[in-house]
């Protein structure tokens, strides 16, 4: 008897964690993406139920009677190229349900229901804003980084031609920028690949992923962005930024920019990837030497026999002059 009131007991136990635990799970927002369109205006996308039309109500208690809400038909959105079915809070509805925690319910037409007491936190919706700040990161401050520069020097008898990445600033007014070397910081490396995927185009097709990435990356954005009072700005010589002389192939940088002129400063990023490229080449010089004429050139025999036989002959012809001249002498 008192192990089966121990079994009955357990399973109870076991009942409600199972049900705790399956109530705590359910974050704020979760499966859903909101966007802000003005203070009193919010679009919901419902993941997995862009497609299809259903039903929607709110709730300030959690554990209400689903059956019992006021349910509205979904809407459908403007802010996209797709027509997507979307919940939606209005004036009213803020007024009515957002003074206090606030749950979502939505079921499909044929009453079944996919999204039960999510918690709606408009706090943490995306605004236009965030979707233009991911749409246009890298376009603020005009910049081309498609050029190289390559520099020679000769060591050793070793020629090399290095090649490496630039960034020319196009913008009028005063530069600086700032470059962080990757991998760094969970939040920066996090920062790149959010970027990589935009860049990409490597986001799904549809609102709530296009919504879900562009507020991921404002986010990283907005806790990385350097401030435009930081000591570190470096101002841009010569409207060119090199890459860093220690920087190796394919080695990634962040690239923060500031711009400034009479109408403002503007902010902006650059996600780069360093290229290198080497070409040694060993200097190769033909030397002529000419060797000194030495003793082992026939050369010089030839020359000194020539001189003697000069000399022998030189001899002779001062011999016969002396003779004639005693001659001319004796007959006077």
């Amino acid at each position: 008897m008192k192990n089966s009131k121990l079994k009955l007991m357990l399973a109870v136990l076991l009942f409600v964690f199972v049900t705790i635990l399956s109530t705590s799970v359910l974050a704020t927002n979760e499966n859903v993406q909101i966007l802000e369109k003005s203070d009193s205006e919010y679009m919901i996308y419902l993941s997995g139920h862009l497609n299809t039309s259903f039903e929607f109500a709110f709730s300030n208690d959690k554990n209400a009677d689903k059956e019992a809400l006021n349910y509205k038909n979904a809407a459908t959105d403007t802010a996209s190229e797709n027509t997507n079915y979307i919940a939606y809070v209005d004036s009213n509805l803020k007024q009515t349900y957002f003074e206090k925690t606030t749950y979502l319910w939505a079921r499909n037409l044929n009453g079944e229901y996919f999204a039960e007491a999510i918690e709606i936190d408009l706090n943490n919706s995306t605004c236009d804003k965030d979707v233009e700040l991911a749409n246009n990161i890298t376009k603020i401050i005009k910049v081309d980084t498609t050029n190289t520069v390559t520099t020679t020097e000769v060591i050793n008898d070793v020629k090399t031609t290095k090649t490496v990445g630039k960034v020319d600033v196009l913008e009028e007014g005063n530069t600086y920028y700032q470059l962080v070397k990757l991998p760094s910081s969970e939040d920066y490396n996090e920062f790149m690949k959010v970027a990589e995927q935009i860049a990409n185009s490597k986001v799904e097709n549809n609102m709530y992923s296009e919504l879900e990435v562009a507020s991921k990356f404002a986010n990283l954005y907005e806790k990385l962005v350097p401030k435009t009072e930081d000591n570190n700005w470096i101002k841009v010589e010569n409207n060119i930024i090199l890459q860093p002389e220690e920087a190796k192939n394919s080695e990634q940088y962040i690239l923060w920019l500031k711009n400034e002129t009479s109408e403002g400063i503007k902010l902006d990023a650059q996600f780069l990837t360093c290229f290198e490229d080497y070409k040694p080449e060993v200097i190769s010089e033909k030397v002529v030497t000419k060797l000194p004429v030495t003793a082992d050139d026939p050369t010089l025999f030839i020359i000194l026999a020539i001189l003697a036989v000069a000399f022998v002959i030189v001899g002779i012809l001062r011999i016969h002059a002396g003779k004639t001249e005693k001659r001319k002498v004796s007959k006077h």
